[in-house]
């Protein structure tokens, strides 16, 4: 390793040695340094996969090329000072500016800094009234699902809280997992490492449950996990595990496929794929498929198609790249449906075919480290793009490394996010065992098109413009309808049976 960083520093004084009497400007100078920089990378991880290397970390490499550019600049500008002072003074003119001359330009440097610094605090203000009014959105919701459960109204708080949840769960992984800051010197930010967070946040999850029934043991409101009473409820927890972590892994492998907007249109087909797979396995379990009208299917349909053309409206003209992969791509986000759709179908079994049921608590208790052990071997073999400048492909693990390499803080706040994956699953779970797996799923497509909605109306998005402005409006109003419709004739339903079950009674 030493020697590739004083391969570097030769090519560094080169590079210098080339711009020696102001040739080169020092825009020249910073992109040469940039791509030195970008080179030590690409050959510390080079280096790190073919065999082992001593530990010298990249930090003290990167300080010590910075000192030497900075070096190298000073002795640059002393160079100018020596040319300029000398024609100075060939010229007769003074090398000492007068006093008045002075004391402007200070105070244009002061002025010009109060300048600078002044934007600089403006936009730290404004990204912290933005992120203000983002989590408006979720405490909102929450406070709504208190008042209806005052009232009373049971589904229709469930469904508010679990919206408060999932906005709320969403922007703590966008805000604090994605747009973290790793190093600024090396312009790092996020944490680009989806299968070994989750299996992170599944063993965080299953330790905080551990923690809590552990406590829960010397008090009178003991808790204890209902025990799997035979191996075919551990073969369903097995498999409940097995579909979530196919799901988190086929769902990452297809972003690294296809664009953002197609992954988000194919995942928003979610709730059809639920529903069909409800009824196929019907025959099996009658309990899960339930009756299923001719208008809840139309308005599932409906829901979906408006969810997509959302989708679409909202992606148009931002730049997307374009899949050199896209039947692969649209092949494993289909497959990462069908892995959630069983997921949420095991997750409704659960609670309504398992005598007695496994509720959510017991259900992430269960599943939270099989699912991590699924994810490990691809945390730590499969290799995919980052976001990183001079990264290109490495895998989880190595991310993770170099995250607690620079900035070891933030490990915590991954650690933190299974604290709050915790609570966000046992209510998500709660609403598949309240309602349906297929009405879970719908609620999903609901809360991303209210969140969408909200946010414009908050001034936090912007619309497309143009036709796709009208396009876009009219599809998360139809998707927020067709949703309310569904679970307005879900809950008559209920209500139905509940009074045959009373008058029976």
């Amino acid at each position: 390793m030493r020697s590739v960083f004083l391969a570097a520093l030769i090519a560094t004084s080169q590079a210098y040695g080339r711009c020696d009497g102001g040739s080169c400007s020092e825009g020249d100078l910073l992109q040469e340094a940039e791509g030195l920089r970008t080179e030590l990378l690409q050959t510390k991880m080079t280096l790190n996969r073919g065999s082992e290397v001593p530990e010298e970390t990249l930090h003290d490499l990167q300080s010590e090329s910075f000192q030497a550019f900075s070096q190298q600049r000073e002795q640059l500008r002393r160079q100018s000072d020596a040319m300029a002072a000398e024609t100075a003074a060939t010229n007769g003119k003074a090398l000492k500016p007068e006093p008045g001359v002075k004391e402007d330009s200070e105070k244009e440097g002061k002025e010009g800094q109060k300048k600078e610094a002044s934007p600089k605090k403006h936009g730290h203000h404004s990204k912290n009234d933005k992120l203000l009014q983002e989590a408006m959105i979720p405490l909102g919701a929450f406070a709504v699902g208190l008042v209806l459960f005052l009232f009373q109204q049971i589904i229709a708080a469930v469904l508010a809280i679990y919206f408060g949840a999932q906005a709320g769960f969403s922007l703590y992984m966008k805000v604090v997992l994605s747009n973290t800051t790793i190093s600024q010197e090396l312009n790092i930010d996020g944490i680009p490492a989806g299968f070994l967070v989750t299996a992170i946040q599944q063993v965080v999850a299953f330790l905080v449950l551990l923690s809590v029934v552990a406590v829960l043991y010397v008090t009178p409101f003991r808790y204890t996990p209902r025990r799997l009473n035979s191996w075919s409820e551990v073969a369903c927890v097995i498999l409940f595990s097995f579909a979530f972590s196919l799901n988190i892994g086929l769902n990452n492998f297809s972003l690294s496929l296809l664009a953002v907007s197609l992954n988000m249109i194919i995942r928003s087909c979610l709730p059809l794929v639920t529903l069909i797979f409800q009824q196929l396995l019907g025959p099996c379990l009658p309990d899960l498929a339930g009756t299923v009208r001719i208008a809840e299917v139309v308005l599932m349909v409906a829901g979906v198609l408006f969810a997509a053309l959302a989708t679409l409206a909202k992606s148009h003209g931002t730049q997307s790249t374009d899949s050199n992969h896209l039947g692969l791509g649209v092949l494993v986000c289909s497959l990462s449906d069908v892995a959630c759709a069983v997921n949420l179908i095991l997750a409704s079994v659960f609670g309504s075919v398992l005598k007695p049921a496994l509720n959510p608590v017991d259900t992430i208790f269960y599943m939270a480290v099989p699912c991590a052990i699924f994810l490990l071997p691809a945390s730590i073999w499969v290799l995919h793009p980052v976001d990183w400048p001079g990264f290109g492909e490495i895998s989880d693990l190595e991310v993770l490394k170099k995250v607690m390499q620079l900035s070891p803080n933030t490990v915590m706040w991954v650690v933190l996010s299974g604290v709050i994956a915790a609570g966000y699953n046992v209510l998500q779970y709660t609403v598949v065992q309240k309602l349906s797996a297929s009405h879970a799923a719908f609620a999903g497509n609901f809360n991303k098109a209210a969140t969408i909605l909200l946010s414009i109306c908050m001034g936090l998005e912007s619309l497309p413009g143009g036709f796709w402005t009208a396009v876009m409006l009219s599809a998360i109003i139809g998707n927020i309808g067709a949703f309310t419709s569904y679970s307005m004739l879900k809950s008559n339903e209920k209500a139905l049976k509940r009074a045959e079950n009373e008058a029976k009674s």
